[in-house]
């Protein structure tokens, strides 16, 4: 019952004052994302004027060029249409059932928590709004126009063919070595948002895969408890060294692209990309998965076979359209070690290196890693607990280290 009650407070207090800092809290997220769409105007110089607005949110993906003709790039489209509810009354309700999911799903009478914060507004606000579906999403780029519909989750997904004379048109040389184009959404209610799309050679450099949670950022998505707060209530961590890794891996190798590889919940994505940027990781495309009420908790979406179908299907779509090598980095505290297992057994030539960062202190000769990199070199693949353990020419296979 002290669990239960220790969530209670936690929780009336962002209830009771929820009237009164309705306003604040708008501001608080408006600053927010204002702060992160600032950056990428000075990189990309984006006419960012009406996205305060909040009604589309347009993820950074790729682009490549098609491996059967040159002269088609193949632009990936990805978005979430929501409205952003202000109706106080709705608000509470969605806010009471919110607790109800959390405090039934997630929390466990068996479970301790000793929160030394409060809930944090910006966090929890994305997971208020509400999806959009069977909007018409007007996507302009360059001269081409093409028409979208949204989902049952207000997500609209697209993969767009530009020739290759238009993409040498839409780069600007001043901006990430002329890779990065931007697009224009316009909904059918004139809501508009401005987008990044990330090229890459489809046959010369590197590509990293990389988790997010507990392999650059500290989550704990091993532990429900932890898992909440880590997610909603204290700051984002970087893993100490990983941020250094990867500049030094951008540095070091040419054509070094990042994709960041998530099961977190899109709604978190603003937040995400501010700690990529205040973190100094390298800007790169986002893959993360939309979060629905249908699920029974976050823990249960993090670890669910729908999480390891969503990494399994990006990495094949990477492989697919291009003919670049691999490396994919991790973590053991979901799935990852046996998904790039499985991914490596289908491409062998394809993935240079698989890294996973051991969050349970496991032995690097654990049996777990054993069978998941079954059938694939030792020299392919690392078990980490530092950064410093890794190679940063990754022209070089990794080295196995004892534990």
């Amino acid at each position: 019952m002290a669990m239960y009650s220790a969530v209670f407070f936690i929780f009336l207090g962002f209830i009771t004052t929820i009237d009164s800092r309705n306003h604040l809290q708008e501001h608080r997220v408006r600053y927010l994302w204002e702060k992160i769409t600032e950056k990428l105007i000075n990189k990309f110089n984006i006419d960012d004027r009406r996205l305060h607005q909040h009604d589309i949110l347009l993820f950074p993906d790729i682009g490549f060029q098609s491996l059967n003709n040159n002269n088609t790039w193949k632009v990936i489209i990805h978005g979430w249409k929501y409205e952003n509810n202000r109706l106080k009354d709705w608000l509470k309700t969605t806010t009471s059932l919110w607790i109800q999911r959390l405090t039934r799903n997630l929390i466990d009478p068996n479970d301790k928590l000793y929160p030394n914060g409060s809930i944090t507004d910006a966090r929890l606000q994305p997971f208020f709004f509400s999806d959009e579906s069977k909007k018409i999403i007007r996507i302009t780029i360059g001269n081409k126009v093409q028409l979208l519909h949204t989902d049952t989750y207000g997500q609209f997904f697209e993969q767009i063919e530009i020739t290759n004379d238009d993409i040498q048109k839409l780069k600007n040389p001043q901006q990430q070595n002329g890779n990065v184009i931007t697009y224009e959404a316009m909904s059918d209610d004139k809501k508009y948002s401005t987008g990044i799309i990330r090229l890459i050679e489809s046959s010369k450099g590197i590509s990293i895969i990389s988790d997010i949670d507990d392999t650059i950022k500290i989550t704990e998505v091993f532990d429900k408890i932890r898992l909440f707060a880590n997610t909603f209530i204290f700051p984002f961590k970087p893993v100490p060294g990983m941020s250094d890794l990867y500049q030094q891996w951008q540095i070091k190798n040419k054509n070094c692209t990042f994709h960041y590889l998530s099961n977190m919940p899109d709604q978190l994505y603003t937040l995400t990309q501010e700690f990529i940027n205040s973190n100094n990781f390298p800007d790169g495309s986002f893959h993360m998965r939309h979060f629905g009420w249908a699920i029974a908790s976050l823990f249960d979406f993090l670890h669910s076979q729908s999480a390891v179908n969503h990494k399994i299907s990006y990495l094949r779509f990477f492989l697919l359209n291009t003919i670049r090598d691999f490396v994919l980095i991790g973590d053991s505290g979901e799935r990852d070690p046996e998904i790039y297992g499985a991914i490596t057994r289908e491409y062998p030539e394809r993935i240079r290196a698989i890294f996973i960062r051991a969050v349970n202190d496991e032995s690097f000769d654990d049996r777990r890693f054993r069978d998941a990199f079954e059938g694939i070199p030792k020299e392919k693949w690392l078990i980490f607990n530092d950064p410093k353990q890794i190679p940063i020419d990754l022209s070089r296979a990794p080295r196995a280290i004892v534990q």
